[in-house]
């Protein structure tokens, strides 16, 4: 009788375990990880050097547009991470910046959104900032909202 038990109670136990890593994985890699704020990503092109490391930001801000299209989102991250890691560019800044909301890192989207702020003032792209201004109150609207669901659920 106590094998039995105990049996049943390692399979009680083993099932709650799955279900829990299951739900915390699709939270953090499925679908409930994207709250797609940004369809589309900033498709100007920067002008990278004519350097090896300005070819290969090129490859990588490409496939990162890519991604960002076919809704790879953190593909897409990895490949403007990239991009930024050889030449960093107010667009791929902004492109991450977007990525980041989508999956829903607010500050580490504000981080990036306001860094690449700091390099489009430097160029002088002004209706650039206006976009990311547009950007930041999107995510403070979104924020606000999420605030306001908190409060009516308690």
């Amino acid at each position: 009788m106590e094998l039995t038990n105990f049996i049943a109670l390692s399979v009680i136990v083993v099932a709650a375990l799955g279900i829990g890593i299951g739900t915390m994985t699709w939270a953090y890699f499925g679908k409930g990880s994207i709250s797609v704020l940004f369809k589309e990503p900033i498709l100007n092109s920067p002008e990278f050097p004519d350097t090896d490391a300005g070819s290969k930001a090129a490859v990588y801000f490409q496939a990162g547009i890519e991604a960002y299209q076919s809704g790879n989102y953190r593909k897409a991250q990895d490949k403007f991470t990239s991009a930024i890691q050889q030449v960093a560019t107010a667009e791929a800044y902004h492109n991450r910046g977007l990525i980041f909301a989508n999956l829903r890192s607010d500050g580490e989207a504000v981080a990036d959104l306001i860094r690449a702020s700091e390099l489009y003032q430097q160029q002088g792209n002004g209706s650039a900032i206006d976009t990311i201004k547009q950007n930041l109150a999107a995510l403070k609207q979104r924020k606000l909202e999420r605030e306001k669901q908190k409060a009516v659920a308690t």
